[in-house]
């Protein structure tokens, strides 16, 4: 089941622009037959779209287009974003025994912590995280509960992206709310795939792109 609803509803928000925010979609949770109710949707990379939720007592469901005709669509987006940055966020580390460390940006009762991806950099900030290096992150963001990434400086690259990997494919088959089990790269507020599925054995393997494994391959040198 997703938390996904056509159904009309904001009106019963007193203020609807308080209870919006920017959200990551699951592009398998909307319905084949609903998907022309929902062509705002921006894609960001395989299998995953940027769009606008509303926050209800009932429920969270994703707007649609006459949702999104409603509203002025700078306000709308605006208010999105900053309700977004507002929401709480705890940060915390896992140290790996190769000597990776996971960064993880999460909260129990927060269904929009992985979407603090579309807001990457000033989330990791607002939460106290580490400084973002120029040539970015990689990153999981498995269910809507959790965002768990690795800054591109050291040279512990390959044991983090392998347990991204484990992790993004563990917390996606069993956590609440499902959205990726890919490990993405983003860099400079773009998210790129560096999972490939194979549809045959329906298998996942990491192949990042080429300027990517020079990064990584430098990287993993400069610890020898």
């Amino acid at each position: 089941m997703t938390d996904l609803s056509t159904h009309p509803g904001h009106s019963a928000a007193p203020d609807p622009l308080r209870s919006v925010y920017m959200r990551l979609v699951a592009a398998q949770s909307i319905p084949e037959d609903a998907r022309g109710q929902f062509t705002y949707l921006r894609p960001l990379a395989p299998d995953l779209l940027a769009g606008i939720a509303l926050d209800t007592p009932d429920n969270v469901r994703v707007l649609s287009d006459r949702d999104v005709a409603l509203f002025e669509w700078g306000a709308l987006v605006s208010a999105a974003r900053a309700n977004l940055l507002a929401e709480p966020a705890d940060y915390d580390t896992i140290g790996l025994p190769g000597g990776a460390v996971l960064h993880i940006l999460g909260h129990p009762e927060s269904v929009f912590a992985a979407s603090k991806a579309l807001v990457f950099e000033e989330a990791v900030a607002a939460a106290g995280g580490p400084d973002v290096p120029a040539e970015g992150v990689l990153l999981t963001v498995p269910n809507r509960h959790n965002l768990v990434f690795y800054p591109l400086a050291d040279s512990h690259v390959g044991e983090a992206v392998n347990a991204l990997a484990q992790f993004g494919q563990g917390a996606y088959e069993d956590g609440p709310g499902p959205i990726s089990p890919r490990v993405f790269w983003w860099r400079a507020g773009e998210l790129a795939s560096i999972t490939a599925f194979n549809p045959q054995t329906r298998t996942m393997s990491i192949e990042p792109p080429d300027e990517l494994m020079t990064i990584m391959r430098r990287l993993a040198h400069a610890g020898s």
